[in-house]
C-alpha cells in the first residue's frame, strides 16, 4: 500500500476520534448513562412515595375528622397591649382576630357572601386576619401547625384545649388519644418596645413508647378579593394582597395571580402576607434551619409556610419550636427594627435610596406641621426649590428652540426630499446658534427619578392611610371622593401647557395642550388623593415658576452707551 494513502487514513480516523472525543453530540459513556438513569428511578421512586404516603394521610385524616364526634364548643383568648388585640382560637390553636387600636387604622366589616368589603357597614378598627372565619377547615385561620410528613391522622384543624391565659401569655394544648405525641402552643407579648410583635412556641412531646418522625411547619394566610385586584391606569388603586418569603438575600413577594408556588430551603429570614399597607410576617425564633413554600389556594387564599426539617424524636423526648410574629403597619424604620431584614417587604425598587430620603423629609416636615397633607406640600416645595437649576436651563433651551422655528420651517422645505441633507442643515443651525436640541428634555429627564421614587413613596405609605388633610378629604390613601382635586389639577395643566414653549412641530403640540390634560385628569380620579395633591401643588409651582422666568425672559436689555472722545 502506497504510503500517502497509508497516512491519509490514519488521518481520517484520527480526525474522526478526536470529532467524538470532542463533539458535544457523542454518546454518553456508560457509567454517566447508567448513573443518569439511577438518578431518574430514584426521582420517580420518591415522588410515588410521597405521593402514596400524601393519600394514606388523606385518608387517615378523613377517618379520623369522621369518627370524631361531636365537637366541643369553640373556646377564645385575647391578648392585648397598646398597639393591638389578638384573640386566639381552640380551633387549632390559632390567631382568630388582629385587630390594630390606632385610630386611624379602620376599615369597613367584610361581607362573605361576596368577600368584598361592605362599604354601607360602619367603619371598625382593621382586622389584619382576612380569611373567611366561617372557613373551618384548610384556609381557615393563620398560625395554624402543620404536618407535611408524618404523624398521619393528627387533624390539621383539630380542637385545641384552653390550658391558661394570662395578660401575658396564652396556652392552648392538643391531646388526641389516638396520636403517639401531646402539642403545645404559647402565644406570649413581648415589652412595648416592639408593640407589634408576639411570639409563638410550639413544644411537641413523644409521649408513646416508639420513636416518631415529622416535618412540621406554620402557616400564615391571606385573603385576595377578585375584584379587588384588577388594576389599570384608568381604574381605582387595586387593593393586592401578596405573600412571600426572604431567603439567601433573595426576596420574593407576588399578588395571588402570579404566585408561582416557589420552594426556599436555606438562607430563610421571613415568611410573609400582606397588602399596600400592612404586613403579617412569621420570623424563624431559633436556630433550626427552616425553609419557606408560598402558594395559592384555588380560593384566592394565599399561603406562606415557614417549615422545619425533619425532626426525630425518641420515647419521652420533646422538641420547642419559636417563631417570631410581626402584624402591623409596613412602616419601613419599625419593620427594621424587627431584624431578619423584614424592611425589604416594602419594595421601593431601584429608587430605594431616594424613597427612604423623600420619605425621612417627609417624617420630619410633619413633625413640624401636624398635618400629612401640609407635609406633602411642604416637601413638593422643597423639592421643586431643588430643581430650579435645571427647570431654568430646560426653559431656556425650549426658548431657543422655538426662536429657530422660522428657519426649521425653510429647512423642512427647502430638504423635503432629501432627510439626509435636512438633518445635516438641521444640526448646521443648532451648532451655528449654540442651540443644543437635549437642553429642554434632559433636566426633565433627570428630575424623573425622583418623581417616580416620591410616587412610589407616597403610594405605600401606611402613614397616609385615612390620615385626614382638610375639609372634604378625610383619606389621603383614598381617592378624592368629590374629585375637586383632580378636576382643578387638569385644569391648570391645560393653563401650564399653554405657557409652555413650543418649538416643535403644531399638531404635536396641541396634543400635548390637549391630551396630556384630560390624560392625568382621569388618572388623578382614581389615585390616593395625596398623590393628587402632590401633582397638584407641583403644577401651581411650575406655573408659577414659568410666569416668573417668562417674566425675566421678556425685560427690555439695557444697551449700555457709548461715550466716544474724538477730535473735532
Amino acid at each position: 500500500m502506497d504510503w500517502k494513502i497509508l497516512v491519509g487514513v490514519l488521518v481520517v480516523i484520527l480526525g474522526f476520534s478526536v470529532y467524538r472525543s470532542c463533539s458535544n453530540d457523542h454518546p454518553a459513556d456508560f457509567d454517566e448513562a447508567q448513573a443518569q438513569q439511577t438518578a431518574a428511578r430514584r426521582e420517580k421512586f420518591e415522588a410515588d412515595r410521597k405521593s402514596r404516603a400524601l393519600q394514606q394521610r388523606e385518608k387517615k385524616v378523613a377517618a379520623a375528622r369522621q369518627d370524631r364526634g361531636s365537637r366541643p364548643p369553640r373556646q377564645s383568648a385575647r391578648l392585648e397591649n397598646s398597639e393591638f388585640v389578638a384573640t386566639f382560637t381552640t380551633l387549632g390553636g390559632a390567631l382568630e382576630r388582629f385587630e390594630l387600636k390606632n385610630p386611624q387604622y379602620l376599615e369597613h366589616e367584610r361581607d362573605w357572601s361576596t368577600g368584598l368589603l361592605n362599604k354601607k357597614s360602619p367603619l371598625r378598627p382593621i382586622n389584619l386576619v382576612t380569611t373567611n372565619p366561617a372557613d373551618d377547615y384548610w384556609t381557615a385561620f393563620p398560625l395554624r401547625l402543620h404536618f407535611y410528613e408524618g404523624l398521619d391522622g393528627l387533624l390539621p384543624d383539630g380542637d385545641f384545649e384552653l390550658v391558661d391565659a394570662t395578660e401575658k401569655w396564652i396556652l392552648f394544648r392538643y391531646d388526641q388519644p389516638d396520636q403517639p405525641v401531646v402539642i403545645y402552643k404559647k402565644y406570649e407579648l413581648v415589652p412595648d418596645t416592639h408593640p407589634f410583635q408576639f411570639w409563638l412556641t410550639i413544644r411537641i412531646i413523644n409521649r408513646s413508647s416508639a420513636p416518631v418522625s415529622f416535618r412540621p411547619g406554620v402557616i400564615q394566610t391571606g385573603f385576595q378579593p377578585e375584584e379587588e385586584a384588577a388594576s389599570g391606569i384608568f381604574t381605582p388603586q387595586p387593593n393586592l394582597q401578596t405573600a412571600g418569603c426572604r431567603a439567601s438575600d433573595n426576596l420574593y413577594l407576588e399578588p395571588w395571580e402570579e404566585i408561582e408556588e416557589p420552594f426556599f430551603s436555606t438562607g430563610v429570614s421571613f415568611a410573609a402576607v400582606g397588602n399596600q399597607y400592612f404586613l403579617s410576617a412569621m420570623l424563624p425564633g431559633d436556630s433550626r434551619p427552616v425553609s419557606c413554600r408560598v402558594t395559592a389556594e384555588t380560593s384566592r387564599v394565599l399561603r406562606a409556610d415557614l417549615q422545619w426539617g425533619e425532626i426525630d424524636l425518641k420515647p419521652g423526648e420533646d422538641v420547642v419550636l419559636k417563631v417570631k410574629n410581626y402584624m402591623g403597619p409596613k412602616k419601613y424604620n419599625l419593620l427594621a427594627s424587627v431584624g431578619g431584614h423584614l424592611e425589604q417587604a416594602v419594595d421601593y425598587g431601584m429608587l430605594e435610596p431616594i424613597c427612604r430620603f423623600l420619605l425621612w423629609m417627609l417624617f420630619y416636615l410633619q413633625g413640624f406641621v401636624g398635618n400629612w397633607g401640609i407635609a406633602i406640600i411642604l416637601l413638593t416645595l422643597i423639592i421643586k426649590l431643588a430643581l430650579v437649576p435645571l427647570t431654568n436651563k430646560s426653559f431656556k433651551s425650549s426658548n431657543q428652540m422655538k426662536a429657530l422655528k422660522p428657519e426649521m420651517d425653510e429647512l423642512n422645505i427647502k430638504y423635503k426630499n432629501d432627510p439626509q441633507e435636512k438633518q445635516k442643515a438641521i444640526m448646521a443651525l443648532y451648532k451655528q446658534k449654540g442651540v443644543n436640541p437635549l437642553g429642554g428634555c434632559l433636566p426633565m429627564l433627570l428630575q424623573m427619578p425622583i418623581w417616580f421614587a416620591l410616587f412610589s413613596m407616597l403610594r405605600g405609605s401606611p402613614e397616609l392611610y385615612r390620615a385626614p388633610f382638610f375639609g372634604w378629604i378625610t383619606d389621603l390613601s383614598a381617592a378624592d371622593p368629590y374629585f375637586v382635586t383632580p378636576l382643578v389639577m387638569g385644569a391648570l395643566m391645560f393653563v401650564q401647557q399653554k405657557m409652555m414653549p413650543m418649538g416643535g412641530d403644531n399638531m404635536q403640540a396641541k396634543m400635548m395642550l390637549y391630551i396630556m390634560p384630560v390624560m392625568f385628569t382621569v388618572m388623578m380620579i382614581f389615585l390616593p388623593s395625596g398623590l393628587t395633591l402632590y401633582i397638584l401643588v407641583n403644577t401651581v409651582l411650575s406655573i408659577a415658576h414659568q410666569w416668573i422666568l417668562k417674566k425675566m425672559d421678556e425685560r427690555p436689555v439695557a444697551v449700555p452707551v457709548r461715550h466716544h472722545s474724538g477730535k473735532r
